[in-house]
């Protein structure tokens, strides 16, 4: 028997959500852990300290779990990119603002990065889960071309292509996680300063420039 209590159903207990919040958590773990192949409903719970029965209640496929791990972790990001946002008090400041909030969060949230990294690219049982981050990647990438384009149209940046542009932030973005990895010793502070500096004298108008 399966509880009425599917995504985005209204109708999920506080004890529902919590538990399912349990068990995504704990997924994210395992994976970071042991690998997107090896992290079993077993596997999984074993780590919840509940059993695999408590998974398939709420969570009746692999593929179902993996797609709400993507979820969290995006609302996870989203606000805290939000919260650094809503100081910028121009278009240039919002760019710096996303760019340093992404890399502290990577610096800050590893096991997550790590867990939809390997969900994104894995073989199986996650269709819907990379079909979902397909079309997330995409309304991202459309949200930082709009913001340089609003930037343009007011004439605080200076003319270039948004989209390719916006493919180079996003670029740049994507290969934080696997740098913060590979050098943990990394000022990550400073890492976010100079990523955000390289992006904002790329797209400053000439007219603001100014030495650094």
């Amino acid at each position: 028997m399966q509880p009425e209590n599917r995504p985005g159903d209204q109708k999920r207990s506080f004890i529902e959500d919590a538990r399912r919040g349990q068990i995504v958590a704990a997924t994210i773990g395992t994976i970071a852990e042991i690998g997107y192949a090896k992290a079993s409903f077993v596997q999984i719970a074993r780590r919840a300290g509940i059993s695999p029965g408590l998974i398939t209640y709420h969570f009746a496929k692999r593929e179902e779990l993996m797609k709400q791990v993507m979820l969290t972790v995006h609302d996870s990001m989203d606000r805290a990119l939000t919260a650094r946002r809503e100081g910028a008090g121009s278009y240039r400041a919002t760019v710096r603002a996303m760019i340093e909030g992404f890399v502290h969060y990577c610096a800050e949230h590893p096991a997550e990065l790590v867990a939809i990294g390997q969900i994104a690219s894995a073989a199986r049982d996650a269709e819907a889960a990379r079909q979902w981050y397909r079309g997330q990647s995409a309304a991202t990438l459309a949200e930082i071309e709009a913001v340089f384009r609003a930037g343009q149209e007011c004439g605080e940046l200076r003319e270039f292509s948004p989209r390719v542009m916006a493919v180079s932030v996003i670029g740049a973005m994507e290969a934080v996680p696997a740098e913060l990895m590979a050098r943990p010793d990394t000022d990550v502070a400073q890492y976010a300063k100079e990523l955000a500096d390289i992006f904002e004298l790329a797209v400053k108008a000439a007219s603001t420039r100014s030495t650094r």
